[in-house]
């Protein structure tokens, strides 16, 4: 496919790389800060433009890599397309791409993207087209670049955008707390990172259920009480140990019953 990138930040980024990478061609990078688009469209070995009235028309696919608030507000100002056109927000609905086009859509990486990784990460996209065709076109240039390919519409891409908000965001801020606190009482938080991997890795093929461990599953009073008094001085994560603790326990004693 020829696309057009709308956008210089991480989707952008690693979209584009990802769609380079997959024999694609990238045929135009557009930002409001021309700089960015020229550094993005140097990497990409293309073309960049900071003005609307001047994004490239005739290509196959156009990629809104943009802020959620900037989409409408792009839309407007491009008009009608002859590409597909696309956003790539979790949290947005099909139709904020629709405007005066007769094939839209939505590419959603549910993934966390920087765009200063060297290693591209693998991907699970999620699509939806407005129309069959336009979903098939998707779903190919989809299964090009990432792994895992579903098609999703408002109601279910939004419960995904949730989802990964409460494994990945919600898990980061646990991960971040416990780094403050390694660090703290002289600990090495690097010493964990085996035991995060692994954790991981299991949950290919295993319900979260089947894996959990530790002293509340195991309903050990006693090592949990020396855990409360390690945290009698971090109240932040204390509030999350007693909230885990008491949810772990109910979900065991559910299983055993």
């Amino acid at each position: 496919m020829n696309i057009v990138l709308i956008g210089s930040g991480h989707v952008a980024t690693v979209l584009g790389r990802k769609s380079l990478a997959a024999g694609h061609r990238i045929v135009q990078v557009y930002s409001r800060n021309a700089d960015h688009a020229n550094m993005l469209a140097t990497r990409l070995g293309t073309t960049s433009t900071s003005y609307i009235s001047s994004i490239e028309r005739k290509a196959d696919l156009m990629i809104i890599a943009l802020r959620d608030e900037a989409v409408s507000y792009f839309v407007r100002e491009i008009g009608e397309v002859r590409p597909i056109l696309v956003h790539t927000a979790g949290a947005l609905s099909i139709n904020e791409v629709r405007g005066s086009n007769k094939s839209f859509g939505v590419l959603y990486p549910l993934q966390s993207l920087r765009k200063e990784i060297e290693l591209l990460p693998a991907l699970s996209m999620l699509v939806e087209g407005n129309n069959a065709d336009t979903t098939r076109q998707l779903k190919e240039f989809a299964f090009s670049i990432a792994g895992s390919v579903t098609e999703a519409d408002d109601e279910a891409r939004l419960k995904y955008h949730l989802a990964a908000t409460i494994v990945n965001n919600f898990t980061n801020r646990l991960y971040g707390l416990t780094a403050s606190y390694c660090e703290k009482e002289n600990i090495r938080f690097a010493a964990l990172q085996p035991l995060i991997e692994e954790t991981a890795i299991r949950l290919r093929n295993a319900n979260p259920q089947q894996v959990q461990t530790g002293a509340a599953v195991r309903n050990d009073t006693i090592t949990i009480e020396k855990h409360l008094e390690l945290l009698k001085e971090y109240p932040d994560i204390l509030k999350y140990y007693d909230l885990f603790t008491s949810e772990i326990q109910k979900s065991a004693l559910g299983t055993t019953r």
